[in-house]
């Protein structure tokens, strides 16, 4: 049952997951944490509470991002009855007393943006064990990658209302893998919105997939120096477009496939690597991309001082270098990415600030954003601006122009992730 002097309620211990907010009823010596009540935001935390013997621990929805883990011995989330047939995650928050409609809107968007974030974990995992089998085994890397992107070309070109979302990248933990996925999402995002054949779909994905898999026989001397490459560097690190085709020409690749990645570096005026190619001569997919790869390129550099937003990543690709680019091809990435793509920080109306989560496709000028707290231990409101028409996005802001609290707690961010997903619903 509910404590209402705190407004927390008993789970038992297999019921956590990352985003709730908990309460360890014991004495400060008796668990190794900092505080006794907090956010759980890593799966070793979990290991960590349940070693110390709890059957059961309090919660509070109101400062958690999602809710508790059904638990496997009964259909009740909460101690108060709820229907016998299984019970949805919409249904376990309506049960929830005491909470608002407009708190339990709050914690139904949470919930859609802690599964989108699952997702994305589980697919960067799959990318992740791609990459590491590509050097010793391309065919098994091969037959994964078909699968993921099979399963993804189908989920996303079927589904109405697909955007892309801004994620919490840097808990992948290696950004070689982060690109591969961010390239292969955008890649879908383009595709989705230029009404691309199923089968043109899977070649273009998994051409992302595998684009930078040559990579892994250059040092990380060359791939991860902060400074300029030398000239000698320079034409070491492009030979990984030729040693990836090398990788894969014995597997059995469509040869499609082979032709975007020998192409993922050429530019439409002809200044791009390794054959120097100009825009007629470029696979229409392979523009494809190029400015899918462009992008993220400039979003998360080897060099993080080097760091673009991706609304500076838009407008240098639009203002300095479109000329690189198919045009037609480019003009449908801006406006499919809006005005104010995910990952951008932004200043409101109000003079609020707060950080694009997702775009709206139909409303580009009105995305999803997440207002930015000083507060440490709690994130802020989740806001649907096609719902909050007193609200404007005025401005678009760089890292540096924050104050410094939350210059350091975006920091810790690092990097720009995206993934595919349906439009929050919140109705």
């Amino acid at each position: 049952m509910p404590n209402h002097a705190s407004d927390t309620f008993y789970i038992d211990i297999d019921q956590l997951q990352a985003g709730l907010y908990i309460h360890l009823d014991l004495g400060w010596m008796d668990h190794p944490f900092s505080v006794s009540n907090f956010k759980i935001t890593e799966d070793a935390q979990i290991e960590t509470i349940k070693s110390l013997g709890l059957k059961q621990l309090r919660y509070d929805p109101r400062r958690s991002t999602t809710v508790p883990l059904k638990n496997a011995a009964s259909q009740n989330v909460l101690e108060f009855p709820l229907k016998k047939t299984a019970a949805t995650k919409v249904e376990i928050i309506d049960a929830i007393p005491e909470l608002s409609p407009a708190q339990k809107k709050q914690l139904a968007l949470r919930q859609a943006i802690a599964e989108s974030e699952q997702k994305f974990m589980r697919t960067s995992t799959d990318v992740k064990n791609i990459q590491k089998l590509s050097t010793e085994r391309p065919e098994q890397a091969y037959a994964l990658a078909s699968t993921l992107v099979e399963d993804l070309v189908t989920s996303t070109l079927t589904e109405g209302d697909i955007a892309i979302h801004a994620m919490n990248g840097h808990r992948i933990g290696d950004q070689h893998f982060q690109h591969e996925l961010n390239t292969l999402v955008v890649a879908m995002l383009l595709a989705k919105n230029l009404d691309i054949s199923d089968e043109d779909a899977v070649i273009l994905g998994m051409s992302a997939m595998l684009h930078d898999i040559g990579k892994r026989q250059i040092s990380d001397k060359i791939l991860l120096k902060k400074d300029p490459l030398s000239v000698r560097e320079t034409s070491i690190y492009q030979t990984h477009v030729l040693l990836g085709m090398n990788m894969l020409r014995d597997v059995a690749v469509p040869r499609k496939v082979l032709t975007l990645i020998s192409q993922h570096h050429e530019l439409a005026d002809g200044s791009g690597y390794p054959k120097g190619l100009h825009c007629d001569q470029i696979d229409p997919l392979s523009h494809i991309l190029i400015i899918a790869n462009m992008y993220d390129n400039l979003c998360n550099p080897s060099n993080p001082a080097h760091t673009k937003t991706p609304y500076e990543a838009l407008s240098v690709m639009f203002a300095q270098q479109r000329h690189q680019f198919d045009q037609t091809i480019l003009r449908r990435f801006i406006k499919c990415l809006g005005i104010y793509p995910p990952g951008s920080i932004v200043r409101l109306s109000d003079q609020k600030l707060a950080t694009v989560l997702s775009t709206n496709p139909q409303q580009p000028l009105r995305p999803f954003i997440q207002m930015l707290s000083d507060n440490r231990e709690e994130e802020g409101d989740i806001v649907d601006l096609r719902e909050a028409l007193d609200i404007n996005i005025i401005q678009c802001l760089k890292p540096d122009q924050l104050p410094n609290i939350l210059q350091n707690r975006l920091r810790l961010k690092q990097r720009t992730s995206y993934f595919l997903d349906k439009i929050y619903a919140t109705s």
